[in-house]
């Protein structure tokens, strides 16, 4: 009886030893990470811990080299859309000098459409290639929307009159907001540019208004166009979504939308999409605390 009672205490005091030496390992198998760092805290004096340990750091080894192979990647493809969209506008420029010289020939107007159209995916292209580096890309001022926004309606007058759509500005000059401009243009006038590609019939408006409410300025788009369906309203914001529109149209690329969503989460702005079928959409748009940034 004393020889068990002893060897159970011998039994128990080994026991625990070898449980505060690789309690560390039970707890990691319960754990839930958060970082990367966390794998590098300790994990005992244990053989087990030790081992656990260095497979670890191996694979966090690891990991980071296929995230620096990746990330290479993803750079080296960000250059080469930059470079192909910087390359393509001076052909184009070329070809709009030309047309601007046979002006009033049969073929200029269509061609001109075509080589809008061509400008336009260019230029979304390279904007969400700069998605990524946006940090690098913006400068936050304050600025005064009425002339921008009278300036993005200037840049897609052609095709206002194209389609038979009317622009319709309702802005105090007084307003500003804290915004990057190069980026809001883009995002007034891709709102702009869906409002006239989705409306219905000629002799429509496309209106764009902004009023203050409280601590904010809120700017909205709104047409008289063809409206979204309700199982569409939801995922207008993802990216290459073109929707039961864009199927019909067979125009959308489905980066416009998204695109400003991004811009505007960066900006931190709010953007939000109302609509009705057949009777038309609203895109609404918030600026922020106005009194700082």
């Amino acid at each position: 009886m004393y020889i068990f009672i002893f060897n159970t205490f011998i039994l128990l005091v080994f026991l625990v030893w070898k449980y505060a030496k690789t309690k560390e390992v039970y707890a990691l198998l319960y754990r839930d990470f958060h970082a990367l760092e966390e794998i590098s805290l300790d994990k005992g004096s244990s053989f087990w811990s030790h081992q656990i340990s260095m497979l670890l750091k191996q694979q966090h080894r690891l990991y980071e080299l296929k995230l620096q192979q990746s990330n290479q990647k993803h750079q080296e493809h960000l250059t080469f859309i930059n470079q192909w969209v910087h390359q393509m506008k001076t052909p184009l420029s070329v070809i709009q000098l030309q047309l601007e010289a046979q002006a009033g020939t049969i073929y200029v107007s269509g061609i001109q459409e075509e080589l809008y159209k061509i400008e336009k995916g260019l230029k979304m292209a390279l904007s969400l290639a700069r998605l990524d580096a946006f940090e690098k890309d913006f400068v936050i001022e304050k600025t005064r929307l009425q002339p921008l926004i009278i300036d993005c309606i200037n840049q897609e007058k052609k095709q206002f009159i194209t389609s038979g759509i009317l622009p319709r500005a309702t802005i105090d000059e007084t307003i500003e907001v804290y915004t990057d401009v190069k980026w809001l243009k883009f995002i007034i006038e891709q709102l702009i540019t869906n409002g006239i590609k989705y409306s219905k019939g000629k002799g429509k408006y496309v209106s764009i208004s902004a009023y203050r409410r409280e601590n904010e300025v809120v700017l909205e788009v709104t047409d008289e166009g063809i409206g979204i369906h309700p199982k569409d309203i939801r995922r207008v914001f993802d990216l290459f979504f073109t929707g039961a529109n864009g199927r019909v149209r067979g125009e959308s690329t489905g980066m416009g939308l998204y695109i400003a969503k991004k811009v505007c989460e960066n900006l931190h702005h709010n953007i939000q999409i109302q609509s009705e079928v057949n009777r038309g959409t609203k895109v609404i748009v918030r600026f922020g605390n106005l009194t700082s940034m």
